[in-house]
């Protein structure tokens, strides 16, 4: 029966032994390859403005709607009467890093919705998150000092079939 305990305990200590050793091999390795991929040489992998097809500067202003096409047919934007403009901007300076903000008056009383986002830009399309999550996509098909056109999808008459809508914005007046 001795002979079986010091048999089971050397076997013991040496299992224990041969764990260790490996436990240490891992952690060496782990930290070595924590040290490496720290290198100060990284490159940034998601840039938030990717090959923009349009000058972004242009972007960054106060703007207002102006004009919406819906199934191909024009109408003006239809502000509430005695309110200001339903209006959007796009900031990207301190304390505003690539946000946007929506202001929309909702009935006669001026109640307004209000909607603050972070966007990236990649190649014409802008990409509006609510922190990392995915909210919606504009298509800019053109912008000028003085006008932005861009369109998105959505389901505007629920037929479930998503609808191209194009918007029209000037610079807020």
């Amino acid at each position: 029966l001795k002979l079986l305990t010091t048999h089971l305990l050397k076997r013991n200590l040496i299992w224990a032994f041969y764990k260790f050793s490996n436990m240490k091999k891992i952690f060496y390795f782990l930290f070595t390859l924590v040290i490496f991929s720290c290198s100060s040489d990284d490159t940034v992998i998601d840039e938030p403005i990717q090959t923009p097809t349009f000058q972004v500067d242009l972007l960054l202003k106060r703007w207002e709607f102006n004009k919406i096409t819906f199934n191909g047919t024009t109408f003006d934007y239809m502000h509430q009467p005695n309110c200001l403009k339903d209006e959007f901007t796009f900031a990207n300076q301190q304390g505003q890093i690539r946000q946007y903000n929506e202001l929309v008056f909702t009935n006669s009383n001026c109640s307004t919705n209000s909607i603050y986002l972070d966007w990236r830009i990649i190649n014409d399309t802008i990409i509006f998150y609510f922190g990392s999550v995915l909210v919606t996509k504009f298509k800019v098909i053109s912008l000028t000092d003085t006008k932005l056109v861009y369109s998105f999808y959505r389901d505007v008459d629920r037929d479930s079939i998503p609808d191209l809508i194009i918007m029209e914005a000037i610079p807020y007046q």
